[in-house]
């Protein structure tokens, strides 16, 4: 230990990130962390931690540059100062509006010990503080400011509120009235979501935030909690190691301590709030058991151990707290259902107790038993570039069977990377094999979505390798081929159809679009298409006759990428401390026979070297293979005590059909996010779904009663959140699924091997029905899943509230179903959200048909005039290609002087008590947009369907004109 005893606002902020008492009685301490490893906090920042803090340089050099030649800028020596001098520099600067940067100042240590003491603490030390930015403004009252700090990350984090927080709490002690007068809010600036190395900063990114609102929280953190923390004996402080520390000094330490004395942090992966959990499984566990002797003398591992294996009191503790036991279950991978007689066992404890790798003993439906070809990504972010998605990329395919050619591994920038892969696509296509595309984590998966989508937002490749490469890896495009094309497709082609009469060239133009022929009569043109909205309306309801097995394999439940780590952590416990990533796992799964797999750092590093671009292509490679290795020995060992595999599907032929038929460019890419869009939601439900919904709350049934609009059923919330609904909501959508979620539901021969039941419910099949369906909608919910019909309704939530004759939250609700339901008297059920969307295929209704009026009338004006526009003078493609072209009119002065005379005239006439021209002078809100509709060529009002509010400005702007 040293005599450092001071804290400062990046320890505050350290401190919320990791959730660790032990880092903040370290740090204030002055502990020295182990020099025995080379991650301790005497080793040099890693490669990562230097790109990831030049980020930070970078935009915080960027925001200066950019306020400098704003004119709003006011840089001070950063020396430590204190209010008068502060306002001494401000009172010199005569702008109204500027920001000090440079500032450094001591906290107020007098007036913040007073603080401790009103909270009964001991006073703690803090160092120099050196906020950003300081924002002052000039008003007639005097100086106002307020803490700005610069944050080069996607979203604010608490991390950063207790850094503004604290400069706030300084500095009201600093600037004091009347000189000088604190604003109630502090902001985070955030870079432009497009980045800060193609755009300028703007106010809008500056995320305001209360103090007021923050005062409660941070000050029981700061001045009550912080200095019992701080002043307990080293030994009593709690900690937790968990994959947050990654990357603290003081990691090595708390790793071995863990190994020695049997934490729960053996468990890898195991959250804060998961060991709490466990935690509190064990306490009541305890307090339940009869006598405790040699309790102490247990390692936590060996007490979870225990504590499972005694089913009598596992039930015990179940019925005093279901979340717990719940929460517990979730994190050991407990079975749901166990023989008689039979010990229970978590393999998850079993593999922490023995050191040796366990089988988690559950069907995978999420990666396949086998394929022709695996096709491995690994892809290289520098968080320091302005790149969205990655910034090298490398693609190696692998086959077990010597006959097949494989296609030919990939190495490239983000500049080529798309079209090389879409190539690659083609090839697997054409060769009729079936293929399955790995990454191994989810960070790089979301790397691989970003950089598609921005390609095909904004680069120039070509557009069909873009909707090849989306169609083939984009999350979701599987079911957007199978099930929500052909509803929304035929949405659109009745929409078109129902508008009245077409000619004879817009039939054409829309069977043209379908690949059908055009030639014939208007009424055999119609016939043709009727046929085709009746046969994609039988494509939606073709997998409604699925059995449940084939239902399994055809949901979804293979994505386009799987992600290697989820499968491993999955179906595999790993006896390896605190958190894992590919080396890890590939040393306990293979040992030293696969050689030595590299670690992130040792890759970034090598990108980083320019001169040995060779280097990091030779480790990349070397990280495939790793994968690969890795996902042969998940399957060899992924096998049920009979010898079954526990991978239930087989890799699929890699499928890019895509129903594509608008052809303005512009909206084609509307028409195609539109549709991502949504499948972004499903896949959301998906992932969740198939785990049984983890995070869904829980409610105990309590009883029913008549409410306003008719019968709700009450329960209490035992664990989890839910919102309140509305106080106005005059609407009933539906929009949750309630399932029974009770031990008892999990007792038949099947329940290990049964999806959950909410995995089955066809979201887009009812998604834009209004419930209770009635008898012409009704056939839509008939074709759900049988399971779906007899154990699950939807639900509409009425109310949640405090009940003052009972403990905790209640919840009423109504709900709907074919099922009969009759709700069980203190049974257990899950709350989980569905899909509710009235508009995407209207929105897509729309598109289309804009789409073909846009063709239509180019065609006309080639042949009337000679040449186009690209626009075609459609106007909402002339507003995404040329703006500028609908601004103001020139008749625009002509026509604001008419609106005068003519709203004169009125309100003089209202005067003479002309009623009828009174109720034609207008609202303040309708003049504007009147006056709107005049100077531009194009307005765009919105308000209530049928609004007097829309009629009264465009009926005036109609007389105007005449």
């Amino acid at each position: 230990m040293n005599t450092k005893r001071s804290l400062t606002a990046t320890n505050l902020a350290v401190y919320q990130h990791l959730n660790c008492d032990l880092y903040i009685h370290n740090v204030y301490h002055g502990a020295v962390a182990s020099a025995a490893n080379p991650g301790s906090g005497s080793a040099s920042p890693s490669e990562l931690a230097k790109a990831q803090y030049k980020r930070g340089l970078d935009w915080e050099s960027s925001l200066y540059t950019w306020l400098d030649e704003s004119n709003l800028l006011l840089k001070v020596p950063s020396l430590p100062s204190d209010g008068e001098t502060l306002l001494e520099n401000i009172f010199a600067d005569d702008r109204k509006h500027f920001f000090v940067t440079g500032l450094t100042f001591l906290p107020p240590q007098a007036k913040l010990s007073k603080k401790f003491e009103a909270a009964g603490t001991t006073p703690l030390t803090f160092g120099l503080a050196k906020p950003d930015l300081l924002e002052i403004k000039r008003t007639t009252d005097g100086i106002e400011w307020r803490v700005i700090d610069a944050k080069a990350s996607r979203n604010v984090k608490s991390s950063h509120h207790i850094q503004i927080y604290f400069y706030t709490l300084c500095l009201n002690h600093l600037l004091q009235p009347p000189n000088f007068r604190g604003q109630d809010t502090a902001g985070i600036w955030l870079p432009p979501k497009d980045g800060f190395h193609e755009n300028s900063p703007e106010f809008e990114d500056i995320k305001s935030i209360s103090m007021s609102l923050l005062a409660p929280p941070l000050d029981a953190l700061i001045f009550r909690i912080l200095p019992k923390v701080i002043g307990q004996p080293h030994n009593d402080v709690k900690w937790h190691l968990n994959p947050l520390c990654h990357g603290c000094k003081y990691e090595p330490d708390c790793k071995q301590k863990t190994l020695d004395n049997g934490e729960l942090g053996n468990i890898p992966n195991v959250s804060i709030d998961d060991a709490r959990a466990l935690k509190e499984l064990l306490r009541m566990s305890h307090a339940s058991s009869r006598t405790n002797t040699n309790l102490k003398h247990l390692t936590d591992i060996e007490d979870l151990h225990n504590v499972i294996a005694n089913r009598p009191k596992l039930e015990h503790v179940a019925k005093l707290s279901p979340s717990v036991v719940k929460k517990a279950k979730q994190v050991l991978a407990l079975p749901k259902k166990i023989k008689s007689g039979e010990t229970m066992q978590s393999p998850i404890v079993e593999a922490a107790r023995s050191r040796k790798t366990q089988i988690i003993p559950r069907r995978n439906y999420t990666c396949p038993r086998q394929e022709d070809i695996a096709v491995f990504i690994s892809i290289v972010k520098d968080p320091a570039s302005a790149n969205g998605g990655g910034d090298y990329f490398q693609v190696i395919s692998y086959s077990s069977k010597s006959h097949i050619r494989i296609p030919s591994s990939i190495i490239a920038s983000d500049v080529d990377f798309l079209p090389r892969l879409a190539k690659l696509i083609r090839t697997i296509e054409s060769s009729g094999c079936t293929s399955q595309f790995y990454v191994w984590s989810y960070p790089e998966q979301a790397l691989l979505q970003t950089y598609i989508i921005n390609t095909a937002l904004t680069s120039s490749v070509d557009d069909v390798d873009i909707r090849l490469c989306i169609g083939a890896l984009s999350q979701g495009a599987s079911l957007l081929q199978t099930t929500f094309q052909p509803l929304l497709l035929s949405g659109a082609l009745m929409a078109f159809l129902g508008k009245g009469r077409k000619l004879k060239v817009e039939y054409q133009k829309c069977l043209g679009r379908l690949g059908l022929s055009i030639e014939g009569t208007v009424d055999m043109l119609k016939k043709r298409l009727e046929a085709k909205l009746k046969e994609l309306q039988d494509d939606t309801a073709t997998h409604v006759t699925m059995d449940d097995e084939e239902r399994k394999q055809g949901f979804g439940q293979l994505p386009r990428v799987v992600v290697l780590k989820k499968e491993v952590e999955r179906q595999l416990a790993l006896p390896i401390a605190g958190y894992w990533d590919l080396p890890e796992c590939h040393l306990e799964l293979l040992g030293g026979s696969g050689g030595v797999c590299p670690d992130d750092e040792e890759i970034f590093s090598a990108f980083r070297k320019d001169d040995q671009s060779s280097s990091v292509d030779e480790l990349v490679s070397k990280r495939i293979s790793c994968m690969f290795d890795v996902l042969n020995k998940l399957r060899s060992r992924a096998v049920s005590a009979a010898g079954h595999s526990l991978f239930v599907n087989n890799a699929k032929r890699i499928s890019t059909r895509f129903m594509d038929f608008c052809r303005q460019e512009e909206i084609r890419k509307l028409f195609f996010m539109q549709q991502f869009e949504v499948l972004a939601k499903l896949t959301e439900l998906w992932q969740s779904r198939i785990d049984g919904c983890p995070e869904a709350p829980s409610l105990k049934y309590v009883g029913t009663k008549t409410g306003r609009q008719g019968t709700e059923h009450v329960f209490r919330i035992i664990s989890g959140t839910v919102d309140v609904p509305a106080a106005d909501k005059d609407r009933a959508f539906y929009d949750k699924l309630l399932v029974l979620d009770s031990l008892e539901s999990l007792t038949d021969e099947d329940a290990a091997d049964k999806l959950p039941v909410e995995a089955l419910f066809d979201d887009l099949g009812v998604s834009g029905l209004v419930f209770p369906l009635n008898r012409w909608t009704k056939a839509a919910w008939l074709r759900q899943d049988k399971r779906v019909q007899q154990e699950l309704v939807v639900a509409d939530l009425r109310n949640v509230y405090t009940d003052p004759t009972s403990t905790g939250t209640m919840v009423a609700l109504r709900s709907w179903g074919t099922n009969n339901t009759t709700f069980v008297q203190g049974a257990i059920y899950r709350l989980s959200p569905r899909l509710v969307d009235f508009n995407t295929t209207k929105i897509l209704s729309a598109l289309f048909e804009i789409d073909m009026d846009w063709e239509y009338s180019l065609e006309e004006l080639k042949e009337s005039r000679g040449n186009s526009y690209p626009h075609a003078f459609i106007p909402f493609v002339q507003l995404i290609l040329n703006p500028n072209s609908l601004g103001k009119t020139d008749q625009a002065d002509a026509f604001l002087k008419t609106e005068n005379q003519i709203q004169s005239l009125f309100r003089q006439l209202r005067a003479l008590k002309n009623d009828v021209a009174g109720s034609l002078v207008l609202k303040n809100s309708q003049h504007r947009a009147t006056q709107r509709i005049l100077t531009n060529r194009l307005s765009v009002i919105w308000g209530p369907p049928a609004s007097q509010e829309l009629a009264k400005p465009i009926q005036s702007r109609c007389r105007y004109s005449a």
